[in-house]
């Protein structure tokens, strides 16, 4: 497990109450973590396949046939593996890009099955985000206790970093979890604005997590504008399940473009 040393107190997730599936984070107590291929941003979470030729010299292509035959055929011997990896390799196909192609696209695939993302904010007034993610101000914020959160997925949890190059990934490069974190942390200065920090665990992607520990849940902010009924809805559900926690609204600045969040309970 690893968490990032300047962790916010409270991280936030928009909503949009409209949506049954979204109302499960207060009606059931349910969090969900999504796979990359959930995403809005196509360049989101992926791997670049990129390589030099000058790569692929026979002794990184035996290494690298040497660690993939310690993970899928641990039942040979060292003697059996190093003979299997030289038969391989003097077939040929190691020595071109089609290859090397093939085993990248089935490595993304294989992230994007297994490692889920919980995408939350350090930002509860950004317009933007309120009208991307919210249902167009008619959704809800939830503000979560971070550490609480972070105890209950482990995992990591960082920041994450925007950049206009995409990383590169050496071809021979054993990338292990934490180069994995690293590029699905990575995204494009577009998005920068978004503040985000995701919690990245792996063996949980489209997986939902329940909590008991209603205090988990710090802050609930209703959007601008929400229905009352909505509104209503809400405000009946969290005074009887979360007593501890805060309620808000946005409003609107009477001066400059921007939201209030002002306590309304």
């Amino acid at each position: 497990m690893e968490i990032f040393k300047g962790l916010p107190p409270i991280l936030y997730k928009y909503r949009d109450w409209a949506n049954n599936y979204h109302q499960k984070i207060l009606t059931e107590n349910q969090i969900f973590l999504s796979s990359q291929n959930g995403f809005n941003d196509p360049f989101d979470a992926t791997i670049p396949f990129r390589y030099d030729e000058r790569e692929l010299t026979p002794e990184n292509i035996f290494k690298k046939l040497y660690e993939s035959g310690k993970e899928f055929m641990p039942h040979l011997t060292d003697e059996e593996l190093i003979d299997e990896c030289y038969k391989q390799q003097h077939s040929g196909i190691f020595e071109n890009g089609t290859y090397w192609k093939d085993y990248y696209d089935k490595y993304v695939e294989n992230v994007n099955e297994n490692f889920g993302i919980l995408s939350l904010t350090i930002k509860n007034d950004n317009l933007l985000m309120w009208s991307h993610y919210a249902n167009c101000h008619k959704g809800f914020c939830v503000g979560f206790n971070s550490i609480k959160l972070f105890n209950l997925i482990s995992g990591s949890l960082g920041p994450v970093i925007y950049d206009n190059v995409m990383l590169n990934v050496p071809l021979f490069d054993k990338l292990g979890i934490e180069g994995v974190t690293r590029l699905l942390n990575t995204k494009s200065c577009d998005w920068a604005y978004e503040e985000e920090y995701r919690i990245i665990k792996s063996f949980a992607a489209n997986t939902a997590f329940t909590f008991e520990d209603e205090t988990i849940v710090e802050k609930v902010i209703l959007g601008l504008k929400m229905p009352e009924e909505s509104k209503n809805e809400i405000v009946n559900l969290l005074r009887s399940k979360f007593p501890e926690t805060k309620i808000y609204e946005a409003t609107k600045d009477l001066e400059q473009f921007k939201l209030n969040i002002i306590p309304i309970l």
